[in-house]
């Protein structure tokens, strides 16, 4: 898939938690946050990762080509995951552009395990040097790493 991806993520160390595979892929063009304190705190996820920081507000909404990942509100339960989420949809019901879900929840049904010790010890390891003010957060709680999970919906419209 030649696509690029643009992350909506409600607060740094979401693109990581949330979308650690296509990071990895460097198929990220930008990472979109709600607030200047999160684009604040990703800096050093940007620098090591190679994407662009906005502010939500700064998106243009691309057309083909550019895929938008938004936190899935059927199964996030922070309320700001809710919102972005739901922007998103209202976003792909608009037809505008192609919109993803990703999720940060380890309860929705569309997750996978990473594959591999090695992939668990290198999102950790990425979380870890991204942002260790939050280290205490994922430290004893591998839920952040060990797994992620992308959906597309499909949109049938009635004549």
């Amino acid at each position: 898939m030649n696509k690029e991806f643009i992350i909506i993520a409600p607060h740094a160390d979401d693109e990581i938690i949330g979308c650690w595979e296509l990071l990895q892929a460097e198929k990220v063009r930008a990472v979109a946050f709600a607030s200047s304190d999160a684009m604040e705190g990703a800096k050093a996820s940007s620098i090591r990762f190679g994407f662009s920081i906005l502010h939500i507000d700064e998106l243009g909404y691309d057309g083909p080509g550019v895929i938008y990942m938004f936190p899935d509100h059927t199964y996030e339960l922070h309320p700001l995951h809710r919102k972005l989420g739901a922007i998103g949809e209202n976003l792909l019901r608009s037809g505008k552009c192609e919109v993803w879900f990703y999720t940060t929840n380890m309860n929705t049904p569309y997750i996978h395990t990473l594959s591999g010790d090695s992939t668990h010890n290198l999102k950790l390891f990425a979380l870890n040097q991204a942002y260790p003010n939050k280290k205490s957060l994922w430290e004893y709680d591998h839920k952040y790493f060990l797994f992620e999970g992308y959906t597309k919906w499909i949109m049938k419209w009635n004549d």
